[in-house]
């Protein structure tokens, strides 16, 4: 068994009582299996902060990942600009939603009625991960167990205008700093480029997505896991099926998850990802996750459109009479399978039906109709739905 010293990972203390420490028991000879494992403890004030989970820690459930909170402690997602949270009641002992999760990289605000010690521990991920950062608000850390200064050390590259926020234990917003451009690079707000520690979140504001990739390597160990077949992007028409298609290879008991736009799509764990009929709401940046022990590899986010399916009206029926003495037979002609009803008129002010609704069976169809001596009539068929 190897020990490995990393002063990259920090964690804060209370009063000298805990320290962090991680232990990588490397597994060289067997592929695939966990790095290491490490643990970090992380000091949450009473109020409002933003979190992240820096480890690969079972099924990441929340539920697992707090334990002895207070009553009231609140975990929340940033889902569509607004807060949606999971609270723990001690009444009950149990979480208001308990299948919430918080995978490496993704952030959450926590509120907490009194100060709590977060002890955290899992699998740290090695090798190119990639964070996708949707446009608009999201919560986001470094997938890493790593901290250090954003953009240099962390390698967080944005678009322009991206805003990186903060909250305070009331939980207001408090901005970091602005992406101005290439050329002139980063506003911020203390002077300094922002520092993001292990178990810290912020959250990202930015006009597009994109991915926040980075690499972590540790000496003598590789990540054995790649992608040998990786999906593509698909223009697709409403309503048709949609086939996304991943191989993983490196190691055996491969587990899969897709994602759309950086978030995981509930009960899609295969290598392949199937919607039979695509909607326009299915629109949107695809990727997979492959993963096995501690280790993990994701896929370039593809985008996949989805365009109206444009419906085509009916083909206008076309009318033929015959008029033998006072007997008028009318012939539509049109699509076979369409339903029509022949309507007649004497006056173009007021029309009325003839007869009940006509199926075109075989191409045509024939109505016969008689009229009184000394008046005329015009006909026009209406299609029907």
């Amino acid at each position: 068994m190897l020990t490995h010293s990393f002063p990259e990972f920090r964690c804060f203390q209370r009063l000298c009582q805990y320290s962090c420490a991680l232990l990588f028991a490397s597994a060289l000879a067997a592929q695939g299996q966990s790095v290491g494992v490490g643990f970090h403890l992380v000091e949450l004030p009473q109020g409002s902060s933003l979190i992240s989970n820096p480890f690969q820690s079972g099924s990441n459930l929340v539920s697992s990942l707090f334990s002895d909170v207070p009553d009231g402690f609140t975990v929340s997602k940033l889902m569509n600009s607004e807060w949606q949270g999971s609270v723990w009641s001690a009444d009950s002992s149990s979480w208001s939603v308990p299948e919430m999760t918080l995978t490496p990289g993704e952030g959450a605000r926590v509120d907490s009625p009194e100060p709590y010690q977060w002890f955290i521990s899992g699998k740290p991920l090695v090798g190119s991960l990639v964070n996708w950062v949707p446009a608009g608000d999201s919560v986001k850390a470094s997938r890493l167990a790593l901290a250090g200064l954003i953009e240099s050390e962390l390698g967080l590259q944005v678009p322009e205008g991206t805003t990186l926020s903060t909250i305070d234990g009331e939980g207001t917003l408090a901005t970091l700093g602005v992406y101005l451009n290439a050329e002139t690079g980063w506003l911020w707000t203390s002077g300094e480029e922002f520092s993001l520690d292990v178990g810290e979140a912020i959250i990202i504001s930015s006009s597009s997505a994109f991915d926040w990739t980075q690499t972590f390597d540790v000496e003598g160990v590789e990540n054995p896991l790649s992608l040998a077949q990786v999906p593509s992007e698909q223009t697709l028409v409403e309503g048709s099926p949609l086939l996304l298609e991943a191989v993983a290879e490196g190691a055996d008991n491969l587990a899969y998850q897709w994602q759309k736009d950086g978030v995981d799509i509930p009960g899609a764990k295969s290598a392949v990802l199937s919607i039979e009929s695509v909607a326009l709401s299915d629109a949107g940046h695809y990727a997979v996750v492959a993963s096995s022990g501690g280790s993990a590899v994701r896929s370039l986010p593809v985008s996949v459109s989805v365009e109206p399916k444009v419906v085509e009206p009916p083909a206008s029926p076309t009318l033929t009479i015959a008029v033998d003495g006072r007997l008028i037979e009318v012939t539509i002609l049109g699509e076979v399978g369409q339903s029509y009803q022949l309507q007649g008129t004497e006056d173009f002010q007021t029309w009325f039906d003839r007869g009940g609704a006509l199926v075109n069976e075989n191409g045509t169809v024939t109505f016969r109709d008689r009229v009184s001596r000394g008046k005329g009539r015009y006909y026009r068929a209406i299609v029907l739905e």
